[in-house]
């Protein structure tokens, strides 16, 4: 079921408030953007196809927020 913009939007501010307890927690990079894909893809997954290229906006500057690099086979 897509959620509303601003159910997305929630839920991206969830990821980004927990991006440093999820490497103090995950340490290893693998297991760290394991969790950090997972809870990423839950929210594309549920936005609406007018939503997704905004998603992933904001997905890349959680990431670059954070100074987090992922690995090449994900870029």
């Amino acid at each position: 079921m897509a959620h509303t913009h601003a159910q997305l939007e929630q839920m991206l501010e969830a990821l980004d408030e927990s991006v440093p307890r999820l490497v103090q927690t995950t340490p290893a990079p693998g297991d760290f953007w394991n969790s950090f894909t997972r809870l990423a893809q839950a929210i594309q997954d549920r936005a609406q196809p007018s939503d997704r290229a905004w998603v992933c906006d904001r997905l890349d500057a959680i990431q670059v927020k954070h100074h987090l690099v992922p690995p090449a086979d994900q870029i």
